[in-house]
């Protein structure tokens, strides 16, 4: 298989981190903070390792605390839900976000008539920080929340700009670093950023299971719990701990996967994401833009384009495309609408019932590359035959 769906999840892991979970899962998948047994104790060391080496990354020390969670849906809800909002209250989002964020607003909106406007574009689909600034005059935010890079298009999105358009309102300022976390170079003082979340199974290339969160310390009070429950500290008291980041953990943490992300954070410390994987993405985006009847969907011209790049060919819906790819190819992409439903509407790209995905990863080859665009050249409607009705009615 190639494997181009890496915007879902990054495949394979490194091989460190297949071996760790499997040495954690079968000599030290303990309880941490449940006892005072070494095993648990060292579980709680790993953990405690793990959380330093993530405000490390994020050159966050002294800035921040990590909230651990089982995926970075439940990080975005807790960060989103926790909140103290009131009616006619304004959050505002890119056209960009994913359901993640989307889904927990429009929920406030129907229950609690928060408001959700979505951030100016231009026409070529960037974000306009001058609209952007009259918006934020208008209508003053309460919450900004930005995707560092779209799983989309792959466009990185200037976060640390609109932020700072936002902090003179006293704006709580989320990034959701799901996509960018370990790939781009993330400094949380510079962002202005009040929380970032991540998910540890896309370019961290851990486990699933382990995601989070980074919130700045003087922010803290600005969150309520959303989640509670048993986390082994004050059992006696029916209150969550006051302090971070007991007071947003509840049940037990995911030993096993956070050992993975330990051993896939030192095997990213040898490597520069970012730069082993520019040549792929503008091999992938040039080469799919000079085939006949493709569109390509990247981002704007003249920003930064990750390795996160959709199309369509002429005459086939997305799902088509991506059944032929697997079914004659056995290459692995998206199609659909990706959990982004704003953006769509934009790209205009109904008559295709969403888009085709191909994102890249570190185990990505130029071959693999350029078997792809192979492949997408030669696409035709006999390629269809053979394939059941229930794959080619399939979509997300």
């Amino acid at each position: 298989m190639i494997y181009l769906d890496n915007g879902a999840t990054t495949f394979p892991k490194p091989e460190c981190v297949y071996e760790t979970v499997d040495r954690f899962g079968r000599t030290a998948a303990v309880n941490a903070g449940r006892g005072a047994y070494r095993a648990g104790r060292e579980a709680s060391a790993m953990i405690r390792q793990v959380r330093q080496s993530l405000l490390s990354l994020c050159d966050a020390r002294g800035q921040a605390e990590v909230v651990f969670t089982h995926s970075v849906t439940v990080a975005l809800n807790q960060l989103i839900l926790g909140l103290d909002w009131k009616e006619g209250d304004t959050a505002y989002v890119s056209p960009y976000e994913h359901n993640a964020v989307l889904r927990p607003l429009q929920m406030l909106k129907k229950t609690k008539g928060v408001r959700m406007e979505e951030l100016a574009l231009s026409p070529d689909l960037r974000l306009e920080l001058d609209a952007i600034a009259k918006q934020f005059e208008t209508r003053p935010p309460k919450l900004v929340s930005l995707t560092a890079i779209s799983n989309v298009t792959g466009y990185v999105l200037p976060a640390e700009e609109v932020f700072r358009l936002a902090r003179p309102y006293g704006s709580f300022n989320l990034l959701d670093a799901s996509q960018a976390m370990g790939l781009l170079r993330l400094r949380f003082g510079q962002l202005r950023a009040d929380a970032v979340a991540f998910a540890g199974h896309k370019t961290l290339y851990a486990p699933f299971g382990i995601a989070g969160f980074l919130l700045r310390e003087s922010r803290e009070k600005l969150l309520r719990e959303v989640v509670t429950g048993g986390n082994g500290k004050n059992s006696l008291s029916l209150d969550m701990p006051s302090y971070l980041p007991e007071k947003l953990e509840s049940s037990s943490l995911n030993t096993v996967a956070i050992a993975g992300l330990q051993a896939s954070l030192e095997w990213l410390k040898d490597r520069d994401p970012w730069r082993e994987e520019q040549p792929l993405a503008l091999r992938l985006r040039k080469g799919l833009e000079a085939i006949p009847g493709v569109t390509v969907y990247g981002a704007p011209e003249g920003t930064e384009q990750a390795g996160v790049i959709s199309f369509n060919v002429e005459g086939f819906r997305a799902n088509e495309v991506a059944a032929i790819l697997d079914h004659r190819h056995d290459i692995a992409v998206r199609a659909g609408h990706h959990c982004a439903a704003l953006i769509h509407r934009r790209l205009n790209d109904a008559v295709y019932d969403g888009t085709v995905r191909a994102s890249i990863g570190l185990f990505t080859t130029e071959e693999e590359i350029d078997a792809l665009l192979h492949a997408v050249s030669a696409i035709d409607r006999e390629a269809l035959k053979g394939i059941s009705a229930d794959i080619l009615r399939g979509n997300c």
